[in-house]
């Protein structure tokens, strides 16, 4: 638990990781918890046949959080310097304002999306269908849907906010700066790219990669764990909006996302002491 704490304070040196060792670092997030998840569904059935698939489910949910935590851990362990604590980094201290313009720039990022991306990422087939959906109610019991839900809504606006920084921007987007330390934007963008993939389907993936330039360069400009977090947070948080269906009301979003994207960017880069070219 303490690396995941210096990583959240930023007070440790990630080594160089090249985007290579990104790609095997997501595969083993999600591999490995596949594997746990497949060998647990085949030992409750082989004790127990009638097992239903709500208990597999909830199961699978609560050991995820486990898992995913000691997967980072040792993820942290290998590729930070143990030796160097970081002590000659100024320490940018974040107030209410910060949260209200990181809120804002995610907020923009949403009605764009919704207005530009919505009527593409429809077109693909996310990770659950309603078939899926349809499915798992009719052989679950009413309790066990509501167990799972719980988990699943836990999971996606504290566990994934929390661990997916730690790992993504914490450790891989902090290495891939030292690797790349004359490009912090090709950091970015393959740190981005990195956390598109690992959601494993296209609608997420593409809303991923883009979320994930928003998030990097929000860590690169404050080095806060804390904003890129709350960012994530609001990101997940907020799934409903409106989708305009009219030229007009699809204008509107993206003028007025537009327009508060770019208020948050410019305080960014106007008020925090380090920026991006200090992180490159």
């Amino acid at each position: 638990m303490k690396i995941l704490k210096s990583i959240y304070e930023n007070e440790v040196e990630v080594k160089e990781i090249s985007v290579l060792k990104s790609l095997f670092i997501i595969i083993m997030f999600t591999l490995i918890p596949g594997i746990i998840n497949f060998l647990l569904t085949f030992i409750m059935i082989l004790i127990d046949e009638n097992t239903s698939i709500g208990s597999v489910m909830i199961i699978a949910g609560i050991i995820l959080l486990p898992v995913h935590m000691i997967i980072i851990i040792m993820v942290g362990k290998k590729y930070t310097q143990k030796d160097i604590i970081k002590i000659n980094d100024k320490k940018v201290k974040i107030n209410n304002k910060d949260f209200l313009y990181v809120f804002l720039i995610i907020i923009g990022y949403i009605l764009i999306r919704e207005a530009i991306l919505f009527d593409v990422l429809s077109q693909f087939e996310g990770p659950i269908s309603e078939d899926d959906i349809d499915f798992f109610i009719d052989n679950a019991e009413t309790i066990e849907v509501v167990i799972f839900g719980f988990l699943m809504y836990f999971q996606t606006l504290i566990t994934a906010p929390i661990f997916e920084e730690l790992l993504f921007r914490g450790i891989i987007l902090n290495g891939l700066l030292n690797k790349y330390k004359n490009s912090s934007k090709k950091a970015i963008i393959y740190s981005a790219m990195v956390f598109g993939l690992v959601h494993l389907n296209i609608p997420q993936g593409i809303n991923a990669f883009i979320g994930g330039i928003i998030l990097g360069f929000i860590y690169c400009y404050t080095k806060s764990m804390k904003l890129s977090i709350f960012a994530h947070f609001i990101n997940n948080l907020i799934t409903f909006v409106p989708v305009p269906e009219s030229l007009i009301f699809k204008f509107i979003y993206i003028v007025i996302g537009t327009y508060v994207i770019m208020k948050g960017i410019k305080y960014i880069r106007n008020t925090k002491l380090i920026n991006i070219s200090k992180a490159s």
